[in-house]
């Protein structure tokens, strides 16, 4: 009961401040974007697969890319630590709202990424918290059933899996109408 009061709250606090923000949307495709940031968690079906697949995608395009996961317990922080340019959220290193302590993640937030790409199906408050209050310029992934909180939202309730999600999302970002 107790954590669902914290989740209320804390989606609450995400959703006024979503609805506060003075952003600038600018539309960005893989063809004018330099720097990536994405948000994923290993508790989805092939996420550490659809995730290395993205990075490489993005680096054979001349894009810089760094990730950030939610991990829920330490013996799979552990296991994932070979993953490259990935940072992790763990309950030591997370506030209760979801807020980060680590000073890596926080500075994550603050990026200026062309694009934010959300390859979670399964939502956490951390991920959410980085999603809401990331500096990128045009935010992309699956909604689900919590408040929108992006710019592009990738429809994949059909086929809710992660690597179904990257590829719906390499589609869409290759071939967006940069003018449109």
């Amino acid at each position: 009961m107790f954590k669902n009061i914290i989740k209320h709250y804390a989606d609450k606090r995400m959703l006024t401040f979503f609805q506060n923000q003075k952003r600038i949307v600018s539309i960005n495709t893989l063809k004018n974007s330099k720097n990536v940031g994405i948000l994923w968690n290993p508790a989805d079906e092939r996420s550490i697969e659809a995730y290395e697949t993205l990075r490489k995608v993005l680096q054979s395009k001349g894009i810089k890319a760094k990730g950030v996961a939610h991990v829920h317990s330490s013996r799979e922080l552990e296991m994932l630590t070979t993953i490259t340019n990935s940072g992790f959220l763990h309950k030591r290193n997370v506030r209760w709202f979801g807020r980060p302590k680590s000073n890596s993640i926080i500075a994550f937030i603050h990026e200026p990424f062309d694009i934010l790409i959300d390859l979670t199906i399964s939502k956490t408050i951390a991920l959410r918290y980085l999603l809401v209050h990331s500096n990128a310029t045009f935010k992309v992934g699956y909604q689900g059933i919590e408040p929108n909180y992006y710019d592009l939202n990738i429809d994949v309730s059909e086929r809710p899996q992660c690597p179904y999600l990257l590829e719906q999302i390499i589609y869409y970002l290759e071939n967006i109408n940069e003018k449109g």
